[in-house]
């Protein structure tokens, strides 16, 4: 059985079209249509409605199949499957709002992965227990942390005699 939630969402504008489809039967070929799913998903879908072989044609009584869609739409499963994906998309756009993919980017000195210690600038101060920064402005800010950390990992020793 295809997971419901790959055509689900299709339903309300499935029933509408074959609510207003003049012929008394469905074809595969329609019911991929109208759902927009594959042929073997619509086999499957067809076999569960109680679809029937005509020749080589495979098809479905149209009020039958609406019938049981309608039951199915307003079934529990459905219903869960849209609460979920209502849930997942406040929960996508939560994210988006607080964290709109804006990377900062900081000009540094081109020397500046080469950081040592000793090449701090004035600006940064560090002793037993304490780090003390000053700045002008975030970017400033994030340029000095960058600085600092280069030379934390470039000169580790002295990092560490510095602040123990």
């Amino acid at each position: 059985m295809p997971r419901k939630s790959e055509w689900i969402e299709q339903l309300p504008s499935a029933l509408e079209e074959l609510r207003q489809f003049p012929a008394s039967v469905v074809d595969r070929a329609i019911l991929e249509k109208v759902l927009r799913i594959e042929r073997r998903t619509a086999i499957r879908l067809m076999n569960r409605f109680g679809g029937f072989q005509t020749g080589k044609t495979f098809l479905i009584d149209r009020v039958r199949l609406i019938e049981q869609l309608e039951q199915l739409d307003r079934g529990e499963a459905v219903t869960i499957e849209r609460d979920r994906r209502s849930r997942l998309a406040d929960e996508l756009e939560k994210t988006r709002r607080l964290a709109p993919g804006r990377k900062v980017r900081v000009d540094v000195a081109p020397d500046v992965r080469d950081r040592r210690m000793k090449d701090l600038p004035a600006g940064i101060h560090l002793k037993p227990g304490e780090l003390r920064i000053e700045f002008y402005g975030a970017e400033d800010l994030l340029r000095h942390l960058f600085e600092l950390s280069q030379a934390m990992v470039n000169d580790f020793g002295r990092f560490q005699a510095a602040v123990e």
